[in-house]
């Protein structure tokens, strides 16, 4: 946000010179009156541009940050496409992660109701701190390879424990491309998961690396079934 001063010998005046300093139309910016004119008096007025939808939420979370205690902790923003881009950086950054990033997670869907409940239009808040959304994103790439082999290798589905929409994500777009498992999402709200299941039998057989089994044929004459 940015600040002018002004004046002028109206109040309109006043304000249209500090718009035209800031380059803005009227509807853009707060107008505060500092002096109010009369005679051999000018009007002085204090203009200010009204905030962004991302200032708003970056200020959202700074002042949510501040209340739970996180004092040590700055809110860094960009903007990417249709996603608002949040870092959480300094000494209490850490709390702000939570067991498998529960508390991260809370904070980035209440700034998403925050943004959205208002907006004609959807967009994304994607809220980080310290990394941990990519060492996350590696560790969750490594399980869904590690259980692709499992279940190629028992033809056994496999139920991994409850994770959100952006982990579950991960897991499927990791195996997509498998020629042993496919991925699916079950359950509702916060029991939902994804389920690993093996494709159809022969597809795992014909696979190059899969374990065959060998079938042993006895031959029999015509006599011997007789008997």
């Amino acid at each position: 946000m940015k600040t002018v001063e002004a004046s002028g010998r109206t109040l309109d005046a006043a304000i249209q010179n500090a718009l035209k300093e800031l380059g803005l139309t009227q509807d853009q910016v707060d107008v505060k009156v500092l002096q109010e004119g009369g005679f051999l008096k000018s009007f002085k007025v204090e203009v200010t541009t009204k905030p962004t939808e991302e200032e708003k939420i970056h200020l959202f979370l700074q002042t949510l940050l501040n209340k739970m205690g996180f004092d040590n902790c700055t809110v860094e923003m960009s903007t990417q496409d249709d996603a608002i881009m949040l870092n959480i950086t300094g000494e209490d950054a850490h709390n702000a992660i939570g067991y498998r990033g529960e508390v991260l997670d809370a904070l980035q869907y209440l700034c998403s109701l925050q943004l959205n409940s208002k907006q004609g239009h959807f967009k994304r808040i994607v809220l980080d701190s310290e990394g941990y959304r990519a060492k996350r994103e590696k560790t969750l790439q490594k399980l869904a390879l590690n259980l692709e082999q499992k279940v190629k290798r028992t033809g056994r589905a496999v139920n991994l424990e409850a994770m959100n929409p952006y982990e579950r994500r991960i897991i499927h777009t990791a195996l997509q491309n498998s020629k042993f498992v496919s991925t699916q999402s079950e359950g509702q709200g916060t029991t939902r998961h994804v389920v690993i299941s093996p494709k159809t039998q022969s597809n795992i057989l014909n696979a190059p690396n899969a374990a065959r089994k060998t079938l042993n044929f006895v031959y029999r004459s015509d006599k011997k079934r007789r008997r």
